[in-house]
C-alpha cells in the first residue's frame, strides 16, 4: 500500500498516534475553520474524491464541493457552526450530497455525520465524518491494515496537534495505543466509555488490566490481541463472539483489530488497538441464526435443521458404530380442528402438542416441526426399547389430550414411524422415507399408533397411496379438473394500477365435486416430481384467458414457481416463446418463487429471473424471512416485489419481536428498491399496522377471499 502523509503541520513525538490512526481509518474525515474553509483531511477523501488536499487547502468547502450548495450537507455543516448542533445524513445513490466515487468507479451509497468541534481557546470547527454504507462491513474487518512509519518531526504544532486530538476523539470507533511493551499511551473517549476506565486512570497500565475479553459461547478468557500481536509483529482481527468486561460491571460484544507500530526501520514500539461495540447488531444476528433454524410457530427446530442433524447422526452411526432412532409423526384429526375453528385455533393446537412432545423426551433429543402437522424426533445414543418406550409415551399422552377452543372439545391422535439409523444408509433422506413409510403403514393399522419399521418391509400400504396421488394429479392434469382462484394483493399506498394485482391459486376438484385445497395435494406434488407440469398448467391457463385482451384492461397475475419447474429448461423455452407471441402481455405477468426454492437453486433462480426481466415480467420472492440465513443472494436476484413471510405478518398486532421483523426486511426491501408484500393480513389490526410500518402491498383474507379467476376477468360461467 502506497504510505500516505496527512498534513498535521509539526509533530510532537507522540503525533505519531494521531497520524497513524488518522491514516488509516476506512472512513472520511473532512476539518472545516469557522469560515466553513477546509483546513485538513484524511487519505480516505483523497481517494474518494478525485482531488489531492493540497489543492483544497484554506479553501471554502462549497468552492471545492459545489453540489453541496442549498443541500442538507450544507445546511447541517451551518447549524453545527452557528448552532454547535450535530446532524445524521443518510444519502442513497440517487441523492448523494458529495461526488464520492469507489475505487472500482461506482458511486458510494453515503453516511454523513456532522460535528461541532469547540476548543478551549473558544475556535470553533467542524468535523464531517463520511461512511461507504455499501462496504461497512469490509471496512470493520479491514479497519487498520498496517499503521505507517513515522514521519518528519517539525517545530511548531500546538495547534494542529490539538486539531487531530480532537479528530481521535471524535471516531465513532474505540481506540487504545499502546507501547511495544503492551502498555499504554492513549485511550479516545469511546475506549473510556467501553472498558469503563477513564484515560488517567489507564495510562502505563498493561491493555491485559484494562481490556478483558472472554469467549462468548464458553465464557472462558480470550487471549489479549495486543499481546498477541506484539508477539508475531502482524496485524491480529478477531470477529469471534468476544465479549469486553467492563470495568464497571456492563458486558459489550465487539469486534477488534490490533495492528503493529514500526519505526522506518521495522522496528516495533507499540500497537494501536480499534474495537467496536456489535451488541445491537450481534443479538440481531443471533435472532436471526435462530429464526432460520427453527419453526417459527412452535419454536422447535424446523426441517433445515432437522435434516442437518441427522446427517450428523448418521456419519456417527457410520464411524462411531452408535445407534440411533428417527420418529416420523403425523397427527391424526388436525384438519378437523383446522376446519371447524380456523387456522388460530390449528396453530394453538400445534404449540400444545410441542410442548406435550417436548415432555417426554430426553434433553439431549431433537424434536423438530417438519411441516403442516407433521414432526420429527431424533434420538441419538438409544437403545430399541428406550426408543419404543418413549414412542408410546408420546402417543399415550396425546391420545389422553384434549383440546378445548371456544368452549368445543377436540380429541386429537397421533401416528407414529420409527426406522433405526445403523450407518447402512446411503443418505439421510433414506432413513426419512423409511419413517415415513412406518408412519403410513400405523395411519394404515387403525391411526393413532407406533409402527416400527423393519429393514425388509416392503411398504407395500405406503406405496399404494403415493400411487393414488399420483394418479389423482395426473388425471386432473389431464382431463381439467384443476381451477383457478385469484387473490388480491392491495397497495397500501396510492393506486397507481386501476386494474389491481392478483395472485394465482389452484385448486383441484374431486370425484364428488369437493374442491380440494393445494395443502392436500401440491405436497405430493413436489414430493412426486409433478410440480413441473401443475405449474405449465396453470401458466398456459392463464395466458389462455388473458391473450385476447389488452394490457390496459388487466391486473397483474403473479403465477407461482416450485424449485423444481425454475430449473425445467424445456419449461422455460415455453414461456419464452409464449411471451414473444404475445409480448404486449408480458408486463402483466409476475412470477412467484419462495425464498427456500431460490436459495437452493441460487445459479438456476438467477438465470431464470434474467430471462424473464428481460421480457418484461415481474419477479417476486415469497415466503421471505423463512430462510434468512443471509441477505447477500438478494444481490444477485433481479426481483421487483419481496413477499414477507406470513408467520411474521399474523403476529404483528400482538408480539413487537414479529414487529420489529417485518418493520426490518421491509426497510431492508426499500433499501434495494424493491416493493414489499405482506402475506396473512388477516384483519384491519393488521393492515393498519403495515400502513404504519410503511409496507407497499397486503394479501390475506382481511383484504380479499380467493375468487375464480373468471370472477376476476369478468367471464360469465359455463352454462
Amino acid at each position: 500500500m502506497k504510505e500516505i502523509k496527512v498534513h498535521v503541520g509539526y509533530l510532537e513525538d507522540e503525533s505519531w498516534i494521531f497520524e497513524s490512526v488518522f491514516n488509516a481509518c476506512e472512513f472520511g474525515f473532512i476539518v472545516l475553520d469557522h469560515n466553513q474553509n477546509i483546513v485538513t483531511w484524511n487519505p480516505w477523501v483523497s481517494r474518494h474524491c478525485g482531488f489531492v488536499l493540497e489543492s483544497a487547502l484554506a479553501k471554502s468547502f462549497i468552492e471545492v464541493f459545489p453540489e453541496i450548495l442549498n443541500g442538507s450537507l450544507d445546511r447541517a455543516i451551518r447549524v453545527a457552526l452557528s448552532h454547535g448542533m450535530s446532524s445524521l445524513i443518510s444519502c442513497n445513490l440517487n441523492k448523494k450530497p458529495l461526488p464520492l466515487r469507489s475505487i472500482s468507479g461506482t458511486a458510494i451509497q453515503q453516511s454523513i455525520k456532522v460535528k461541532p468541534l469547540k476548543r478551549a481557546n473558544g475556535k470553533t470547527f467542524c468535523l464531517i465524518q463520511i461512511d461507504d454504507i455499501s462496504s461497512i462491513a469490509n471496512r470493520d474487518k479491514q479497519l487498520l491494515e498496517q499503521v505507517f512509519e513515522t514521519k518528519c518531526i517539525s517545530q511548531k504544532l500546538a495547534e494542529e496537534k490539538e486539531r487531530v486530538q480532537v479528530t481521535l476523539d471524535s471516531i465513532a470507533d474505540a481506540v487504545i495505543v499502546t507501547d511495544e511493551k503492551g502498555m499504554i499511551v492513549s485511550m479516545n473517549p469511546v475506549a473510556e466509555f467501553l472498558t469503563g476506565i477513564s484515560e488517567e486512570d489507564a495510562i502505563n497500565r498493561s491493555c491485559l488490566d484494562v481490556f478483558k475479553l472472554i469467549d462468548e459461547r464458553i465464557q472462558t478468557p480470550v487471549k489479549c490481541p495486543v499481546c498477541e500481536c506484539l508477539r508475531q509483529n502482524a496485524i491480529i482481527t478477531n470477529d469471534s463472539d468476544h465479549i469486553l468486561l467492563s470495568a464497571d460491571g456492563q458486558r459489550y460484544a465487539v469486534t477488534d483489530s490490533t495492528a503493529p507500530i514500526r519505526n522506518s526501520d521495522g522496528q516495533l514500539f507499540g500497537s494501536v488497538l480499534v474495537f467496536r461495540d456489535v451488541t445491537e447488531s450481534r443479538a440481531l444476528s443471533a435472532e436471526l441464526n435462530w429464526q432460520a433454524l427453527h419453526d417459527p410457530l412452535t419454536g422447535l427446530a424446523n426441517r433445515r435443521e432437522f435434516e442437518s442433524r441427522l446427517g450428523q447422526s448418521l456419519e456417527k452411526a457410520r464411524t462411531l458404530k452408535q445407534r440411533h432412532y428417527l420418529f416420523y409423526m403425523d397427527l391424526d384429526q388436525f384438519k378437523v380442528v383446522n376446519d371447524t375453528c380456523g387456522h388460530d385455533a390449528g396453530d394453538e393446537l400445534l404449540k400444545h402438542i410441542g410442548a406435550i412432545f417436548q415432555q417426554k423426551l430426553r434433553k439431549i433429543d431433537l424434536l423438530a416441526r417438519l411441516g403442516g402437522d407433521e414432526f420429527g424426533v431424533l434420538l441419538e445414543g438409544c437403545e430399541k426399547q428406550a426408543a419404543l418406550k418413549i414412542a408410546h409415551a408420546m402417543q399415550k399422552a396425546i391420545e389422553n389430550y384434549r383440546f378445548i377452543w371456544h368452549s368445543q372439545t377436540f380429541k386429537i391422535g397421533v401416528s407414529i414411524g420409527i426406522t433405526e439409523i445403523t450407518g447402512k444408509e446411503a443418505k439421510a433422506s433414506e432413513i426419512l422415507s423409511a419413517a415415513d413409510s412406518a408412519c403410513y403403514e400405523a395411519k394404515d393399522s387403525g391411526r393413532n399408533r407406533v409402527h416400527f419399521h423393519e429393514s425388509d418391509e416392503t411398504g407395500a400400504s405406503a406405496h399404494q397411496q403415493e400411487m393414488q396421488w399420483i394418479s389423482r394429479i395426473q388425471n386432473a392434469l389431464d382431463k381439467g379438473q384443476f381451477e383457478l382462484y385469484g387473490q388480491c394483493i392491495k397497495s397500501l399506498k396510492a393506486v397507481t394500477n386501476n386494474a389491481g394485482h392478483y395472485e394465482v391459486l389452484i385448486r383441484m376438484r374431486g370425484s364428488n365435486g369437493e374442491l380440494i385445497p393445494p395443502g392436500a395435494f401440491l405436497p405430493a406434488a413436489e414430493r412426486f416430481h409433478l410440480m413441473s407440469s401443475i405449474d405449465r398448467w396453470v401458466f398456459d391457463n392463464v395466458f389462455n384467458l388473458i391473450e385476447h385482451k389488452t394490457a390496459e384492461e388487466l391486473p397483474v397475475f403473479s403465477i407461482n414457481f416450485s424449485g423444481m419447474s425454475i430449473s425445467n429448461d424445456s419449461l422455460i423455452e415455453h414461456i419464452v416463446a409464449k411471451l414473444d407471441t404475445y409480448p404486449h402481455l408480458s408486463a402483466n405477468l409476475c412470477f412467484e418463487v419462495t425464498e427456500t426454492a431460490a436459495i437452493a437453486n441460487l445459479d438456476k433462480a438467477t438465470r431464470f429471473f434474467n430471462v424473464l426481466k428481460e421480457k418484461n415480467c415481474k419477479i417476486a420472492l415469497d415466503d421471505f424471512g423463512s430462510g434468512l440465513s443471509s441477505f447477500a443472494y438478494l444481490r444477485r436476484l433481479p426481483i421487483d416485489y419481496l413477499k414477507i413471510d406470513g408467520y411474521f405478518v399474523k403476529g404483528i398486532a400482538d408480539d413487537a419481536i414479529d414487529r420489529t421483523f417485518v418493520e426490518t426486511i421491509n426497510q431492508i426491501g426499500h433499501a434495494m428498491g424493491l416493493k414489499t408484500i405482506a402475506e396473512f393480513a388477516e384483519n384491519d389490526a393488521i393492515i393498519l399496522i403495515l400502513e404504519e410500518l410503511g409496507v407497499d402491498y397486503a394479501q390475506g383474507y382481511g383484504v380479499h377471499v380467493p375468487c375464480p379467476l373468471d370472477n376476476i376477468l369478468g367471464i360469465p360461467p359455463a352454462v
